[in-house]
């Protein structure tokens, strides 16, 4: 079984490399078929399309057509992996496994694999070409590995016992993820933590083992877009965080990152529930003499920061509509000159088109901040205030954005997204210098990538997409 791992590890890779966005477009994904070979007390339960034929492979591999290096660096590297063990993908190893490999977290955390192999022969084959002797049995028309016989008789014995199918966490799992995947995860993060936890009491730690988080699922999927991967959870009691993101809809078409975030408010009370802030909060209105509540009312509103290009550098962009915006302002105010004092920094202020302007500059660059309109604060880099769009193209309206938005099931209320488009001058400033040729062939074939989150309640679905147009 260890030696196996490098396959499955090497299958999930590609899986992953390999996904994007499809009927996947949307959650409310059915649980599936196999999920009757999970036990109910079972702790995680995963399942990867082996059927090269399927449509989600079809799919997959004609995304990565159109990103040759990538394509041909997975496929060397997966056909050394195996080679090196004296075995071929399309002869040795998928008639051995099937069209679904399925992977079952016993409630002892024992992982069973559950094959349905062209022939059994296939699968002793590749048994004995990687050396493993495991255990193994039948079970409802699959062959059923584990590590030792007595994980197998532990699993068929729970198994018999009931099923995770109807299991609600499982369900909101599963319903949380697209509706087409090229594979899914799932994971009882609570069992998981609790049972850790009680491991760890024998080294002393005696306070429980908490993430937060009730469970975590996950997917992957392939279309002719682009690239998706899906994560799903639930926080308990984390209540609705949605709003709906004005601001964004006036960002400039021209931007290249674009952050929105709102609803925040919720988020910053279980923060606040679960920290010590008094020394936070204490630390930084020393250094910065704003209240760390100041800070929080600040972000409790709508927001958006985003980049635009610039003649040497890119423009940066803060815009916030908090709650109270004439409470917010002295604090933004008082933040910025602290900072800038520290820098520093030359702070006047001046009037700008009738609106009152303050600026810093340091090393060449200034930073502007103002109250251009009712209930907003701006703070940019630019050398202009009033950034937002007033009747010209806007961000949200091309149509790269409009494809990922669409593939990334974005809609008029959300829990915050992040969006980049043209991906290579992003990764070239990070690199400072020019990117290989193979990987400037690879990441230029990407032209948007946007990743957001949503969700109903206490569950989050936290979407990636990133776009490989034809």
């Amino acid at each position: 079984m260890p030696r196996l791992l490098p396959i499955g590890v090497a299958l999930l890779a590609t899986a992953a490399l390999a996904t994007g966005c499809a009927g996947a477009k949307q959650a409310g994904a059915t649980v599936p078929e196999s999920a009757s070979l999970a036990p109910a007390d079972a702790t995680a339960f995963a399942t990867i399309a082996t059927d090269a034929d399927s449509e989600q492979w079809k799919q997959a591999d004609e995304v990565l057509s159109r990103v040759p290096a990538l394509r041909d660096g997975l496929t060397a590297a997966i056909a050394n992996e195996l080679g090196e063990q004296g075995l071929d993908w399309e002869t040795d190893v998928a008639p051995a496994l099937g069209p679904e490999v399925v992977v079952v977290g016993t409630a002892n955390r024992h992982p069973i694999v559950l094959v349905q192999p062209e022939s059994e022969e296939r699968l002793d084959a590749l048994l004995d070409a990687v050396d493993e002797d495991v255990a193994r049995a039948d079970v409802d028309g699959h062959v059923a590995l584990a590590e030792e016989q007595a994980h197998l008789a532990e699993y068929r014995t729970a198994l018999a016992r009931g099923t995770i199918e109807d299991d609600p966490k499982f369900v909101a799992g599963i319903e949380a993820l697209p509706v087409d995947s090229l594979g899914l995860v799932w994971v009882d993060l609570g069992a998981v933590t609790k049972a850790l936890g009680s491991e760890l009491e024998v080294f002393g730690v005696s306070e429980p083992l908490e993430v937060g988080l009730d469970w975590l699922s996950a997917a992957l999927a392939a279309d002719d877009d682009g690239l998706l991967v899906v994560l799903g959870s639930r926080t308990p009691g984390g209540g609705d965080t949605h709003y709906e993101p004005e601001l964004f809809d006036r960002v400039p078409a021209d931007s290249v990152v674009a952050v929105s975030f709102g609803g925040t408010q919720g988020v910053l009370d279980r923060i606040e529930g679960q920290v010590d802030v008094d020394g936070i909060a204490g630390a930084l209105e020393k250094v910065t003499g704003v209240s760390l509540d100041g800070v929080l009312e600040a972000l409790t509103g709508e927001g958006v920061l985003f980049v635009r290009p610039g003649e040497e550098l890119p423009e940066v962009t803060l815009v916030l509509r908090p709650p109270n915006a004439d409470e917010t302002w002295p604090d933004v105010d008082r933040l910025i000159r602290g900072l800038a004092d520290d820098a520093g920094a030359t702070v006047t202020t001046s009037t700008e088109n009738g609106v009152a302007v303050s600026r810093a500059t340091a090393e060449g660059t200034t930073v502007r901040w103002a109250r251009p309109e009712p209930g907003l604060v701006v703070v940019t880099t630019g050398t202009d205030v009033a950034v937002l769009s007033e009747g010209g193209e806007t961000l949200a309206e091309t149509d790269a954005f409009e494809a990922a938005a669409e593939a990334a099931g974005l809609g008029e209320r959300t829990k915050g997204f992040a969006y980049v488009d043209v991906l290579l001058p992003v990764v070239e400033r990070a690199a400072g210098t020019d990117v290989p040729p193979d990987l400037e062939q690879s990441v230029g074939a990407v032209d948007a990538v946007l990743l957001q989150a949503s969700g109903d309640g206490d569950t989050t679905r936290v979407s990636g997409f990133v776009r490989i147009p034809d």
